[in-house]
């Protein structure tokens, strides 16, 4: 309990010297700052160099996928030109020739047409043409190697049920129509159909190896250590920079997870070697996805050499703080000291202290400011009791006004008539409206009230009159929802609609319409009483005005009532505005401050 008592400020911080409480507070406001300073930082930078990675790393992809669907296409071209190409060798050649071209000739002829799609399609590995025979026409001679495996496999099979469109095979290795067994590739397959008779001639294979994809992402990449991969849609590895890893599957994890089922294209995740980004885009065309890894302690290595040059500034800063907290302590400890001794004086009840100025700097200003409220403080001492006295006559005239005999006969007689006219759905209407003017205009004796309770002391208010005065005017209330929990002095809407359909709708000798509405404008809420009916002279306007100034005796006393009340309460920047034209109608502003507060 000792020790959490001296931790306490109340019990050891105010018995320091200021010079001492200087120095506490001023070493932790540089310290603090250059330690958020440099976390904020590290952490934008870091964030920007991730951001800046993964934008270039997207380039790159979006690059490298553009290449590969390039190449792709290039390989449908190429299946697509040996259609027609063979088409002539085999159908129209044979027909010329009347069905007597040797095997030879046919055989040169079709490995010729092979080996100019390559040349004009170099992204193609090789190529080979089979028969509906089964005799293979290879590109190269290893192309033909092992035939007969042909017969009988899942690729002949799909071919044969196919209807001529370019069918993609998985990537694989293979032992037949293949240049190395070694190597992997992807295979194209198309079947190739009489173009006259829609016979089919044989099929076509096209071979695109593994390490011209990986060619591709090769030299791609501006950042150390990066690499890529391609998996397939069942989690294949079919194209890497690392051999080993083609044709196999990745690895069961968060990594697997993240390329078969999540929707985020970023990820970071572990690995033996550190944190991997990982970044993926989408081979649409077969469905592939190509993986982009870059290793994120590649990305903050410059951070840390900026951490250490802020922690470096940061003890420079030190010094130079321990040094200046010293000096200004000195400073600024004498004058203070010596303005605490005054204020001491003036908590003892001597008000007429003179503090010496003996600087212009901010202890001056205070010294002259303090001189300047002593004498203040004399002349508001003589003011608040004439403010009192006033309040209080203001008071006695809210307590007369809350009685408003003439307005409860007046409603009386309203139910009176409603009764004796057998409609007592309007007396119940009528009686519940006047008990719940009453109850809020009492309001248990509280001088303010919240906007809303103003404004269902109003409604109730107009209910009886427009019962009353139903062929006179109609009424529409527009408040804004956020400033209805606003503090308002009581009954100052009720006497301004008061004043509205007394002196302005019911002499207008025709219907008429009334508006409340109710705004926020910046620091202040703004109320309008509108009206569209006699509307005011220029000299009864003026004659308001003057009186509402304080300069003549109160013309409307339920007008200038409340534009004092609310003066009273919130300060002379606060009051009514009065807008009238004669035979057009009159409009009254109330300026409240936001939020309101509640005086006294």
């Amino acid at each position: 309990m000792q020790f959490r008592g001296r931790l306490y400020p109340g019990k050891w911080f105010d018995r320091l010297l200021i010079r001492k409480k200087i120095m506490y507070v001023y070493i932790p406001l540089i310290i603090l700052p250059l330690f958020i300073l440099g976390f904020v930082s590290y952490r934008v930078y870091t964030d920007a160099i991730v951001k800046k990675t993964v934008n270039s790393v997207s380039d790159n992809s979006t690059l490298i996928t553009t290449l590969m669907n390039s190449m792709l296409t290039n390989t449908e071209s190429a299946a697509n030109i040996l259609t027609l190409n063979l088409n002539k060798v085999i159908v129209e050649k044979y027909s010329e020739d009347g069905g007597q071209v040797s095997d030879l000739q046919l055989y040169t002829q079709i490995t010729n047409q092979l080996s100019y799609a390559l040349l004009i399609f170099p992204d193609v590995d090789s190529a080979a043409y089979i028969s509906r025979s089964g005799v293979v026409y290879g590109s190269n001679l290893e192309m033909e190697r092992n035939a007969e495996k042909l017969q009988g496999s899942d690729m002949l099979s799909t071919l044969e049920h196919s209807r001529g469109s370019n069918i993609w095979f998985p990537m694989e290795r293979r032992s037949y129509l293949v240049s190395s067994p070694e190597q992997p590739v992807l295979s194209l397959g198309k079947r190739i159909v009489n173009i006259n008779t829609g016979e089919t001639l044989g099929y076509v294979i096209l071979n695109v190896r593994e390490d011209a994809l990986s060619a591709i992402y090769r030299n791609i990449g501006s950042i150390q250590d990066e690499s890529f991969m391609i998996v397939d849609p069942s989690g294949l590895v079919v194209s890497a920079l690392e051999p080993s890893q083609v044709l196999h599957p990745l690895p069961g994890g968060a990594l697997r997870d993240w390329v078969m089922g999540s929707a985020e294209q970023n990820l970071l995740q572990p690995s033996p070697s550190g944190r991997m980004l990982l970044i993926r885009a989408d081979i649409t065309k077969l469905g592939w996805q190509l993986i982009s890894m870059v290793p994120y302690n590649r990305l903050n290595e410059d951070t840390k050499t900026i951490t250490q040059l802020i922690i470096l500034i940061g003890f420079i800063c030190l010094f130079f703080a321990i040094l200046g907290a010293g000096m200004l302590s000195n400073l600024i400890a004498k004058p203070i000291i010596n303005l605490s001794r005054h204020m001491k004086h003036v908590n003892e009840g001597h008000l007429d202290p003179y503090l010496e100025v003996k600087s212009r700097d901010e202890i001056g200003i205070l010294a002259s400011g303090f001189n300047m409220m002593m004498n203040r403080v004399e002349e508001l001492l003589s003011n608040i009791g004439k403010e009192q006295r006033e309040k209080r006559e203001y008071e006695l005239a809210l307590i007369q006004a809350q009685i408003k005999p003439h307005f409860l006969y007046n409603t009386l007689d309203v139910i009176y008539t409603l009764s004796d006219m057998g409609r007592p759905r309007d007396v119940q209407r009528t009686t519940k409206a006047l008990a719940d003017f009453y109850r809020v205009v009492l309001s248990n004796g509280r001088d303010q009230i919240t906007l809303q309770e103003e404004l269902n002391s109003v409604r109730d208010y107009l209910s009886i009159q427009q019962i009353r005065y139903s062929d006179v005017f109609n009424f529409l209330i527009e408040i804004e929802p956020d400033i209805l929990p606003c503090i308002i002095p009581k009954l100052t809407l009720q006497p301004l609609v008061e004043n509205a359909i007394y002196h302005g709708l019911k002499t207008k000798g025709s219907f008429g319409e009334l508006i409340i509405s109710g705004y926020r404008e910046e620091s202040k809420v703004i109320l309008k009483i509108t009206d569209d009916g006699v509307g005011m002279s220029e000299e009864r306007l003026y004659a308001l005005e003057t009186a509402m100034k304080g300069q003549e005796k109160p013309v409307g006393y339920g007008i200038s009532s409340v534009h004092e009340r609310i003066r009273l309460y919130f300060g002379s920047e606060y009051g009514l505005q009065i807008t009238s034209k004669l035979g057009q109608g009159t409009e009254i502003a109330v300026n409240l401050p936001y939020p309101g507060r509640s005086g006294e």
